[in-house]
């Protein structure tokens, strides 16, 4: 091997520490359950869908190829089926951890000192976030409760408020719909929506239906205009991109490790 030849493959080797240590630090930050931490496009078995849930598949699989225009125009998806166990969560974190590489690709590209073997992000960087909505709502309420914070300055708030790629995963799944838990996702929602931050919710439940007083599982009349505002602007900011599974009490698309 020539001296050049050495030195190119030095520095692709390299390049290939650092881009997979920035992206392995996007991921330990990123909040993703143990449990989904090796969903990829390539493990879900795409095979055993519908003729119709195929093609909602082949549409998200093309959304997250392109993971880095979607973050940047945004634009953001709702994953949705009546019923759990398609697969909705698999596919998010999937396409969560494509924007992380896409990420760390970037760094490594457009930042001198990265590439000079230099790691200048803070321990709590979390350009990308998962969020189980029940899950990480009660985490804010333990980690304020019996202090004088204000939940706003919670960790989990800030990240899923501000990080460039979030899933909201079973949004609208909340039995109890109480002022916290709409009055903390209509912030989300409303910020990620006026500061162009895409977002992938997924979900149980319609979101359509929280925008008719005669549908609407909300009885309370003050946080049924907060929820209506939620579900009218995640609409927005899906148009062309609520992805509608069918789904029944047996399917369940998940491949079993």
């Amino acid at each position: 091997m020539s001296k050049s030849s050495k030195k190119e493959a030095g520095t692709e080797l390299s390049r290939d520490k650092i881009v997979s240590r920035i992206y392995d630090h996007i991921i330990r930050q990123a909040n993703i359950d143990p449990l989904f931490l090796d969903c990829s496009l390539d493990n879900f078995d795409s095979s055993i869908l519908s003729s119709q849930n195929q093609k909602i598949f082949k549409k998200f699989y093309k959304y997250v190829k392109d993971i880095s225009t979607a973050m940047k125009l945004p634009q953001s998806v709702y994953l949705y089926s009546k019923y759990p166990g398609i697969g909705k969560t698999h596919l998010a974190v999937a396409a969560l951890k494509k924007a992380a590489r896409e990420i760390a690709e970037e760094e490594f590209k457009n930042k001198e000192t990265v590439r000079q073997g230099i790691f200048p992000y803070h321990p709590n960087w979390s350009p990308v976030y998962f969020l189980n909505v029940s899950e990480g709502l009660m985490d804010i309420k333990n980690d304020i409760e019996g202090s004088e914070k204000d939940f706003s300055q919670s960790q989990i708030y800030q990240n899923v408020k501000l990080a460039r790629l979030v899933v909201l995963d079973d949004i609208f799944n909340e039995i109890r719909f109480t002022p916290f838990v709409l009055e903390t996702l209509l912030y989300w929602v409303d910020y990620r929506l006026k500061n162009n931050l895409a977002t992938i919710f997924t979900s149980n439940h319609n979101f359509e239906i929280f925008l008719d007083e005669e549908t609407t599982p909300v009885t309370n009349e003050r946080l049924g205009a907060v929820a209506r505002n939620t579900a009218s602007r995640v609409s927005k900011m899906v148009q062309g991109y609520k992805l509608a599974f069918d789904s029944s009490p047996k399917t369940d698309y998940r491949r079993k490790y």
